[in-house]
Formats: structure tokens, sequence, C-alpha cells
């Protein structure tokens, strides 16, 4: 075939056009462990990704590809000047002690945002280190994978996206391959300069184990062929959308969000973002307490930022191998909503949504931050505190309807919703990613064993059913496991139940009025007698509840607004257990004993966790705060009344189960919670 004028023409128009094609690597194996460890390494030599001895690199001294002529060129012309094009090396071998696994490797592409050109027009080629052609010259763009006809190539359902892969590799196989692009002859180049990137991405796994991500991908992608629950930007793909009961209006099938649920140590999360590197950001989809963001706006060395790394990150089961402990949170200065520079960086294992990610999570919807749009985002439900500083005596937070506000940090406090970064290459264990059946985890807390496994070896926020109600296990305190009630009490009629706090204002005191119409006696009189069948006055309750209750200790510190969270709390420090040391406080008057209690202030699920997005009504803790006793507003803010001896609002009531209850079914699970009884 003569390519002379071709050539001439190719010759002629080269110059640089700025298209470069980036590189990003995520490479997972499983071979004889249940989630992989990785060590990363970059260098102007190699660029290197390493997991449970599985190794891919890229070894052409840098980690991107050039296409340093921007003129449209036909296939065989490119393979025929494969010479003249910039390329790049990459290897793949495995050394592991398992060989009698065959491993399979896939190589795909992510598209980044700020493209262009049209993606049908980039062509991709692939050969091995003999020079051999392994596959076809064929369109990057991604929707159109499943048409490649290459005879090597097999699509996997799960990922969609695979453009070669190679299936049953021995683990001590190694091989090098080279992956060169251009654009096609079919695009109509006029004068302007044009821009193009992906990353090429690779992972390794064996049959009996897949990818979270590639579950999370796959719903995201094949949803709809103009995704509406997703924008892409910079490389990451942004969740966006509705909640499950949006305003239908606004909200349909392909917006809404209903694949994104994972249960990862006794909590609901939901994923809000993927980056090219495989990690996904995820926040919770209950708020788990609210206190005071700091006595700045600086979210590092906050209250905020200490609860989330210090108290909540105790309760992460196996964080170590599942977490990214160094993660980066943006916690700039900002009015905006675009996204913001990098001018504070924070690195730690916890922390939350800026102003910019929460915004994104709207982008499918329009405004985040209208009164008529109610309750249709799938992050909205309470007012909760992002990361972000709004000036020097604010910080941004997200009300009960989605709108953005903002308030002082040190003066109004709010929900917390942690949120944490999964490493990539956590596999999926079971799950489709609705809310009724998440997506769990490998390397997650082992299910329990029917009339075996002991309650108070379970982990916080663990759903539990007790005398056919809904519990959450608070914490395990010295031995005795502290569940809380998921919902108020209500009457016989499902009305919320509201009564007044305690007649001295101070929970438990022996001086207080013994009347029903105050929670402490009725909740230690008239509850526990009708609802575990305990009589205190019973001098044989071998027949009643009361063998499975155990008396707590409750700690009766007092939470002002320049008072850390920690002054609340009492414990020890043995932060694994978080074992209360109370009964060593000479002060009596700070400590209630009793068999039901409520949560203190900066307690696990210390916020409203009503079954609705927009709770029924304000709550009782336990907490003091000078004369006023701390409460929870129905919108999640946390409040105090003055009056605690005459304003009356509802409880979700706390109990002790001893240490010896059994597990008798359910895995934990707000669908499946643990039977014990």
């Amino acid at each position: 075939m003569d390519y002379t004028k071709e050539y001439l023409k190719y010759k002629r128009n080269k110059k640089l056009k700025g298209i470069f094609i980036g590189i990003g690597i995520l490479l997972v194996a499983i071979i004889g462990s249940t989630y992989a460890f990785f060590t990363y390494s970059k260098s102007l030599q190699a660029f290197t990704l390493t997991s449970s001895g599985i190794t891919a690199s890229f070894s052409s001294g840098t980690n991107q590809i050039n296409i340093t002529n921007g003129y449209p060129i036909s296939d065989e012309f490119a393979i025929a000047h494969l010479n003249e094009l910039d390329y790049i090396d990459f290897n793949i071998s495995g050394n592991v002690e398992d060989e009698s696994q065959g491993i399979t490797y896939e190589i795909y592409l992510t598209e980044k945002d700020s493209n262009t050109l049209d993606p049908n027009y980039i062509k991709v080629y692939i050969t091995d280190e003999n020079g051999d052609q392994i596959l076809n010259p064929k369109a990057y763009n991604p929707k159109i994978y499943n048409s490649l006809e290459n005879t090597t190539y097999s699509k996997d359902a799960t990922t969609g996206k695979v453009i070669y892969k190679l299936e049953g590799i021995p683990s001590n196989y190694s091989k090098s391959f080279r992956i060169y692009a251009w654009i096609d002859k079919d695009y109509e180049q006029n004068d302007v300069s044009q821009s193009f990137s992906f990353y090429v991405n690779l992972y390794a796994y064996n049959d009996e184990n897949k990818l979270l991500l590639d579950a999370v991908m796959k719903n995201l992608t094949t949803t709809n062929d103009v995704p509406d629950n997703y924008v892409l930007e910079d490389g990451i793909y942004y969740i966006s959308g509705c909640r499950e009961d949006g305003d239908t209006s606004v909200c349909n099938e392909k917006n809404t969000i209903d694949f994104n649920y994972v249960w990862y140590s006794g909590k609901l999360w939901r994923i809000t973002a993927i980056y090219p590197d495989g990690r996904m950001k995820m926040i919770t989809e209950d708020p788990i307490t609210a206190i005071y963001f700091g006595s700045n706006t600086t979210y590092e060395g906050s209250w905020m930022y200490q609860w989330l790394n210090e108290d909540f990150k105790d309760t992460l089961y196996n964080y170590q191998n599942i977490i990214d402990e160094n993660a980066t949170w943006n916690a700039t200065m900002t009015t905006s909503t675009t996204k913001p520079s990098e001018t504070t960086m924070v690195t730690a294992p916890i922390g939350s949504l800026n102003t910019y990610e929460y915004v994104r999570s709207y982008a499918k919807l329009g405004s985040y931050n209208t009164f008529s749009a109610y309750v249709n985002g799938y992050l909205e439900g309470s007012y909760w505190r992002l990361i972000t500083p709004y000036s020097s005596s604010n910080v941004r937070l997200v009300s009960s309807i989605g709108e953005l506000d903002y308030n002082s940090p040190s003066s109004s406090a709010d929900d917390i919703r942690p949120s944490i970064n999964l490493k990539s290459g956590i596999f999926l264990s079971s799950g489709d990613g609705s809310k009724s059946n998440p997506y769990k985890i490998s390397g997650d807390k082992e299910e329990a064993l029917v009339n075996t496994t002991l309650l108070n070896t379970r982990i916080s926020g663990e759903y539990v059913t007790f005398k056919n109600e809904l519990y959450r296990i608070v914490g395990i305190e010295d031995g005795a496991t502290k569940i809380v009630k998921v919902d108020y009490i209500r009457d016989g009629s499902n009305a919320v139940v509201t009564k007044k706090f305690a007649s001295s204002g101070t929970f438990g005191k022996s001086t207080n009025t013994k009347t029903d119409d105050y929670w402490d006696y009725y909740l230690n009189n008239t509850w526990l007698k009708n609802k575990f069948e305990i009589d205190l006055s019973d001098e044989h309750p071998e027949d009643t509840y009361e063998t499975m209750l155990e008396m707590g200790a409750y700690y009766l510190g007092e939470y002002g607004v320049s008072v850390s969270y920690k002054n609340t709390i009492c414990k020890t420090s043995n932060t694994t257990e978080k074992v209360l040391d109370c009964e060593k406080i000479d002060d009596t008057s700070k400590l209630y004993t009793g068999y039901v209690g409520l949560l203190r202030v900066g307690e696990m699920f210390s916020s409203q966790l009503g079954s609705g997005y927009n709770n029924s009504s304000t709550m009782w803790l336990i907490t003091p705060f000078s004369s006023s006793v701390r409460i929870v507003n129905y919108g999640g803010s946390l409040g105090h009344s003055y009056n605690p001896s005459s304003d009356t609002y509802a409880v979700r009531p706390t109990i002790n189960l001893k240490s010896t209850i059994v597990i008798k079914g359910g895995d934990g699970t707000l669908e499946h919670p643990f039977e014990i009884e």
C-alpha cells in the first residue's frame, strides 16, 4: 500500500498539539489473602505498583504518552510507523506461593472529563514484548468497548470496560507489553489544538474474588446510555442524584442513587466518589453524633477532627487494612461552591466532605440550595457539618433539606457524618449495593456463629432486636454491651411519648420527685417493669429480663460551648473497649447508676436516628449544661433546655446487656439484626 501521500501530510503536520495520555494504575490481586496490601513508588525511572506478590510496572521512564502529532492517521499508517509514535511499556509479573491459582489480568481505560476530542477517534493498540500484535486498533470510547472484535479479547461482565484480558495465567507469569495511541483518520481535524487524556488501569484477580470497585462501576455505567447518576471530573467519578423517595418531578429511575450502599464495621455508608487509582470515598448514611466543630474554623486539631480520628476511628474494624489512613482532605477556606484550591490540605484517616464534594452530589439534579426541592439529594437528611471554613468565623454545614449554610464552629453544634476513603483493592463478599442488601466487603468483622458468639464481641453500630424492638450497639463497657433504642419510645397508638427530664434537672438523683411525669423515674420503674418484666422490689428476679440486664454507670459531665466533648465521656485510656471508670469519681453528683439511661454528648449515635430523614421530635440527652440539659432537635442540631423540669421531649433510652448474652441469629445489619432472646 502506498503511504507516500499520507506520510508527507503527516510529516508536514507533525507538531505538538498538546495531546497527552496520562497514565494511572490500579492493580489488585487476591492470592492467599482476603484483601490486598499495596506498596506504591514513583521516580523518574519507573512507575510501579505491587500487591500480594503481583507486580505491574511502567518502565518507560515516564508515566504518560505524548502524541507529538495531532494529525489524524489511519490504522495501517500508524502500525507501519510505530517507531515514530510514543508509547508506554509495562510489565505484568507474579510470584506467589500458591501457583495452582490461575490469575486473570485485565486492562481497561478511564476517561478524564477535560477532554475536548471525541473519544471515538482515539485508537489504542497493544503489542507484546516480541512486537506481535495482541489487540487490533480500536476506538478508545468506553461506551463501545463491548464491540471489540479481537479474538483474544473477552469482555468481563462486571467491569464493562475491559479492552484486553489475559485469563488463566500462572502465578509465576511474567510478560512485557507496549501500548500505543493515536487519532483516527476519520476525525475531521480543524486548526484548533486538541487535548485528550485517559487512565490505563491494570488489575489482577482469581476467579473466586471480585472487586467492590467492579460492582460499583457496573451499576454506575450501565444504568443508562447517557449517565444521569454521576459526573466525571479530572478522572474522578462523583456520584450524583436523588435519594430513593425523592420528588418524582425531579427524580427518575436514571438519576436515583440506590446502588452505592456499603455495610462496613456496623455502619451503613454511601459511596460518593471513585478515584482513578481505585479508592472510593464514603460517608455514613446516618449522622453519628452532634458536637461543636471546634474553638475556631481550622479542621486539623479541632474537636471534630479529634472525635473522628480518635473516638470514631476506634469503632472501625480492621481499619488499617481497609481505609486509607493517609487520605488528604481539602479544608481550604472558601465562600464559593466551585472546586477549591489546595491551600489547606489535611492528612488524616477520617474527615468529612467539603462544599464542592457535596455540591457534586447535586450536579444531576440542579440546585442544591432551594427550599422548593425538599429532601431530594441522596446526602440530605439532617443538619450536618462539612469540613469547609466559610470565613474566619464560620464553617459550612448542610441543612435538613439540603440547603448550604454556615455558622459559628464554637457556638453551634451540628451532626457529624464521618467520611473515609476505602483503599483500592477491596474485595466484595456479598450484596448488590441497595439499602436492603448493601455491599459487604472482605476484611470486615466476621459473621457471628449462632448460639456461640457472645454479643459483647461485636462492634459499635450493629443492630440488635430485643423485646421486639430495634437497638444499636453503642459500645462495650466493662464487658457489658451498651445498646440504644433506634426509635423513640412510643405509646399504643404509635405516637411519640414526650416527658419532662427530671424534677431536679439531674437525671436519676435520689431527691427527684418520683412520678411518671419525668423520664428518669418512668424509665427505671414503669417502663422497666412493663417492658422487661423487672420489678425492683422483687427479691426473685430469675424469671424476668433482669437476668439479662446490667446496671450501667452514666457520667454527668457538663458540656458547654467552649468545652471539649471529652469532658462528657468519662472513659479510661482503654480506647478499644471504651471501659468506663466512672465508679472512681469522688463527686457522686456527676454520676448516675441505673438500669436505664440516655446517651451523653459525644457518644456513638447521640444524634437523631429516627426512621425518617426529618425526625419527628426533639430528644433528651443525659448531659447537663450548667442549669440546663442538652437536647438534639428534630433537625439534628445540638441544643439545650433551660427548663428540664418542665420542658417535654422524647427519648431513645440505653440499657446494658450482660457479658453472657449469646447471639441466636441475624447478621447485625438493619435488615437482619442480631436476635438474642
